[in-house]
C-alpha cells in the first residue's frame, strides 16, 4: 500500500527548508507541507512556555491539513516541545535534534562543540541526549543568536559575517573535534565557520541524517509514498510570502520547488 498523505514540516521560519530539502533529495515521491512562522520568528529568544505554545498551534495547523508525519524542523522547538506535538497524534512525530547527535557520535573523534539559539543552549538537550547515548563526551556549547539575521540577509562570507563568527567561535579552536550546527538557519555560514575553526572539525547539519530517519521510520511503519511521480510541495507562512521565498532561495541557494505560498493566521 502506498500512503500519498504528505509529510508535515514546521519551523520557526523559513530556516528549515535545509531540512525539506534534504527529505525531498532522499524521498522525492513523499508530498510535503511547509510551515513557517515567520511573523513571530525567533523562537530562540522565547520563554519554554511560549515555545511549546506555538509549537502546538503549529502542529495541530498540521494535522488538519492531513498529514501523516509531523517534522519539527526547529532546533529551539524539538529541544522545548517535541513531546508536547507528540502528545497530539498517534502519527509519528520527528525532531532535528535526535538527527543532530546521530550525525555528531558518527564523526566525532574527541570532545563536540553545540551552537544554537539561546533557548536550544540553555535546554542543554544536546549535551543530554549525547551523553545518553555516549556517556562521558566533553560538549562545549555556545548561543549564536546573530548567525540567524546573517544567514537571513544573505551576510554569509562578508566581514561581518566573519568578524562575528570569530567573536562566538574562537574559544571553541583547539578543543572540539566536531560541531553541531544546532539551528537550521546556520549551514549556509559552513564557510565561515570553517575559517575559524579550520577544516579539521567536522561541521554537523542534522538536515541530512533528519532525512534518514523521516525514510526508515515511515518504511517501518509501511507509510512510504510509493511510484516514480514526485510529490508536490506546498508553504504557508505567518507573514510576509515574498520575502519568505526571497530568504529561502538564499539559504537554499537556488529556486524552491514549491507550487504555492500562501498567508496563514495561526493563533
Amino acid at each position: 500500500m502506498s500512503d500519498i498523505r504528505p509529510i508535515g514540516i514546521f519551523d520557526s521560519g523559513i530556516g528549515g527548508l535545509t531540512v525539506l530539502r534534504a527529505i525531498h533529495e532522499l524521498l522525492p515521491s513523499e508530498s510535503i507541507v511547509y510551515l513557517g512562522d515567520t511573523a513571530r520568528v525567533p523562537y530562540g529568544t522565547k520563554s519554554r512556555e511560549t515555545i511549546i505554545r506555538y509549537s502546538v498551534n503549529n502542529a495541530r495547523f498540521l494535522l488538519n491539513e492531513g498529514v501523516k508525519m509531523v517534522v519539527v524542523a526547529c532546533n529551539t522547538a524539538s529541544a522545548h516541545a517535541l513531546e508536547d506535538v507528540a502528545r497530539l497524534t498517534t502519527n509519528p512525530v520527528i525532531g532535528v535534534v535526535e538527527g543532530g547527535v546521530i550525525a555528531a557520535l558518527k564523526e566525532a573523534s574527541g570532545a563536540i562543540g553545540v551552537i544554537g539559539t539561546e533557548a536550544t543552549i540553555r535546554s542543554n538537550k544536546y549535551p543530554l541526549e549525547i551523553n545518553r547515548l555516549q556517556p562521558g563526551i566533553k560538549v562545549f556549547s555556545k548561543a549564536c543568536p546573530l548567525f540567524v539575521a546573517l544567514a537571513e540577509e544573505g551576510w554569509t562570507d562578508n566581514e561581518v559575517a566573519h568578524a562575528v563568527a570569530k567573536e562566538y567561535l574562537e574559544e571553541f579552536k583547539g578543543t572540539i573535534g566536531a560541531l553541531v550546527l544546532g539551528c537550521t538557519h546556520y549551514p549556509p555560514l559552513k564557510g565561515v565557520i570553517r575559517s575559524v575553526l579550520g577544516e579539521h572539525v567536522r561541521l554537523i547539519d542534522s538536515a541530512e541524517e533528519t532525512a534518514r530517519i523521516v525514510g526508515e521510520r515511515l518504511e517501518n511503519l509501511g507509510m512510504r509514498a510509493l511510484g516514480a511521480q514526485r510529490g508536490k510541495i506546498t508553504m504557508a507562512v505567518t507573514d510576509s510570502p515574498e520575502r519568505s521565498l526571497e530568504v529561502g532561495r538564499r539559504l537554499l541557494g537556488r529556486d524552491l520547488e514549491i507550487s504555492g505560498v500562501t498567508l496563514v493566521d495561526i493563533l
